[in-house]
């Protein structure tokens, strides 16, 4: 069967006797170019299994429902296009380098590209308003799937085999600022980019997102996610390496969000793992300066940058050990062994005294002197440890209230 797109669009505007359910067309050839820009026909238009080829203009048009499943065409052209239920696309194949430019679509019910769906060029929806689901389970797109800025009432499905693939110009899959009421589900989907495979700059999930690693094959950039709930198909200890190893630059905010998400649920041991892995990614990349990097790193060793304050009492029983072994191998401390052992624990520690009053130093010797100097600088260690470890502690302790 071959059909004109000329007449396709004159039996959509001047056939006074059109019926309610629109038009129907199925398993045609359409031959010249399908012109249908600017039309505003509220009745369902059903262009099922039929090709074209020629771009299909469909821009700044308005119909009730829109079925194109099956299309086979170079492309289609939506800019502006409005349709008051749902869009069909599933088993589509669209050869052309931009397979479908859509900005800025209404579409009342959802958008379906399930089912084979396949576009050799990039798809473009972005900036569009769907009232209902976004599903591409089982979708083939060779280039750039585009959804900037689109606010979805229900769920974004990129799943059941979905596949999105990049030469690394754009992500893979392109989300920024996407508003998202539902579930974001890549689940069992697969999307592959020498540079950045997922683009979920500033996305906002009203419910879950459902996102395991093992099918992102390249970088994830995530500052600005917001998701509600735990995330899922993923463990933490699968979250801190993506964080530290697979995304482009250090970011505080994912490492917030996802401590902020596990607080929440009231996991406080990961919520420290998590917190701590985000200061050793700031000092391996962010941007500190060299003596800013050097009081993180011993911030980090001693305190666990407030989050393991204990650190700092293993560090102080370490200076007391070093003092008790300094004293009692010098030979200059003139007492029992015990009483050395107190003397030490005396000079060092900043909190415990203990009775080593008939112990007296030889500072006539190099031992002695040395013993006295040595315990000077322990002392100032002794105090700063237990200091940190009281600011810490007491750090962790309001962060928790």
């Amino acid at each position: 069967m071959e059909i004109t797109g000329d007449e396709i669009r004159r039996l959509l505007t001047e056939a006074d006797d059109l019926d309610p359910s629109g038009l129907r067309v199925v398993g045609a050839h359409i031959e010249g170019q399908l012109d249908l820009r600017d039309l505003v026909i509220k009745r369902p238009l059903v262009l099922r299994d039929c090709t074209t080829e020629q771009p299909v203009l469909l821009s700044r048009a308005h119909f009730s429902q829109l079925d194109l499943e099956g299309l086979v065409a170079p492309s289609i052209r939506a800019r502006g296009l409005t349709v008051d239920h749902d869009l069909h696309l599933s088993s589509a194949r669209l050869s052309g380098d931009e397979s479908i430019y859509a900005l800025h679509m209404r579409i009342g019910g959802s958008v379906y590209l399930d089912d084979g769906f396949q576009a050799a060029g990039s798809v473009v929806l972005s900036g569009s308003r769907v009232a209902g689901v976004i599903s591409c389970r089982g979708a083939r797109f060779d280039s750039t799937l585009h959804l900037v800025d689109v606010q979805v009432s229900d769920a974004i499905f990129l799943s059941h085999g979905c596949r999105a693939s990049s030469d690394g110009t754009h992500a893979a899959v392109r989300m920024r600022g996407a508003r998202v009421d539902g579930q974001i589900v890549l689940r069992d989907g697969r999307f592959t980019s020498p540079a950045v495979a997922v683009d979920l700059r500033h996305v906002k999930v009203g419910k879950d997102l459902l996102m395991p690693f093992e099918g992102i094959e390249g970088s994830v950039q995530l500052e600005g996610l917001v998701y509600e709930g735990l995330p899922r198909d993923a463990t933490v200890d699968e979250w801190l390496s993506l964080l530290t190893t697979r995304t482009p630059y250090y970011s505080t905010q994912p490492w917030v969000q996802l401590a902020a998400a596990h607080q929440a649920a009231g996991h406080e041991r990961d919520v420290r793992r998590i917190r701590v892995a985000a200061q050793r990614d700031l000092r391996r990349r962010g941007q500190l300066s060299r003596w800013g990097r050097i009081w993180h790193l011993i911030r980090g060793l001693t305190i666990g940058h407030g989050y393991r304050p204990a650190l700092a009492l293993l560090w102080l029983a370490g200076v007391l050990a070093v003092s008790v072994a300094v004293v009692l191998a010098s030979g200059a401390v003139r007492c029992s062994v015990v009483e050395q052992v107190g003397y030490a624990l005396n000079v060092a520690t900043p909190l415990v005294k203990v009775d080593a009053a008939r112990c007296t130093v030889d500072t006539a010797s190099g031992a002695g002197q040395f013993v006295l100097a040595s315990t000077w600088l322990l002392q100032i260690l002794a105090w700063a440890f237990a200091t940190l470890f009281v600011a810490g502690f007491t750090g962790l302790v309001r962060r928790n209230a």
